[in-house]
């Protein structure tokens, strides 16, 4: 069995890493916090189909249409800054992915509902018009 001896210098260097990490860590929590996420879009058959903004202080329920004849609706409800899409039948959303993600509230988060091509997420309204292009 082989014994390592750590220095000063190994476990002043190790405490330092440690704490440029925590460091970090604690500044990524609190500009996320500052970060403000006040829009929201919803997408059917990638056309924007509502955009609108809300407060952490909102509390609704907002519909819209879907299918080739707008014949379904879906309902988001909207709390305390988070978002999250309520049970479709299961006609419409089989397997019920979209309602059981849950409760959304950060920008890198969506809600996808793959049978009706549904997409609900963030947006910075700010970021308009195209922000890339591929070929």
């Amino acid at each position: 069995m082989i014994k390592i001896r750590l220095t000063f210098y190994d476990k002043l260097f190790i405490a330092f890493v440690l704490a440029v990490s925590v460091g970090v860590f604690l500044l990524n929590l609190r500009l996320d916090a500052a970060a403000e996420q006040k829009y929201l879009t919803v997408h059917v058959n990638n056309e924007l189909v509502m955009e609108f903004s809300f407060n952490d202080e909102t509390e609704q329920q907002v519909s819209f249409s879907f299918g080739e004849k707008k014949e379904h609706f879906a309902v988001l409800e909207i709390s305390g800054g988070r978002v999250r899409m309520l049970p479709l039948s299961r006609e419409l959303c089989p397997r019920g992915i979209c309602s059981h993600t849950g409760w959304i509230s950060r920008d890198y988060q969506s809600i996808v509902c793959v049978p009706n091509r549904i997409i609900v997420a963030f947006s910075d309204k700010k970021l308009d018009g195209v922000d890339g292009v591929t070929y």
